[in-house]
């Protein structure tokens, strides 16, 4: 059934893509909203999804006006978002790694014998110990 409405609304799922299609749809003077997926009602047995589907529904409830739009962040507010996930993501690493260096020097009996581990004198140790193989040097640099 095509509709009546003079005014063309774009509807889209937020997801892991940002913002930028929103952005530039409005840029070009469209109307645009973006839904959380948790706030789309849904059938407790409709299980299956599609693109398609998912559009059709999208339209549907558009036009019934059972969506509810999410704050779209400026640029600038998505930019710190993203350094703060890049940071928690740098955290994470370092303490996987660290977890992978104890784990290596455990499984070979290697004990730091000083007082602060992570420390200026520990990574100094650190930078002394030689593993008893190439192979498992070479684990211990990486």
């Amino acid at each position: 059934m095509p509709s009546k409405s003079s005014q063309l609304v774009f509807v889209y799922e937020a997801g892991p893509c940002g913002y930028w299609l929103y952005r530039s749809l409005t840029h070009k003077g469209h109307v645009g909203w973006v839904v959380a997926p948790s706030l789309i009602p849904t059938k407790p047995g409709d299980r299956v999804n599609t693109n398609r589907r998912d559009a059709i529904t999208l339209a549907r409830l558009m036009r019934s006006g059972d969506l509810t739009p999410v704050h779209v962040p400026r640029v600038e507010d998505e930019a710190i978002r993203d350094l703060c996930r890049a940071r928690d993501d740098a955290i994470r690493d370092l303490q996987a790694a660290k977890f992978r260096l104890k784990a290596l020097l455990l499984r070979h009996d290697i004990r730091y014998t000083g007082r602060a581990p992570w420390g200026p004198a520990h990574l100094r140790w650190l930078s002394e110990v030689g593993c008893p193989t190439p192979a498992q040097q070479i684990v211990f640099q990486e």
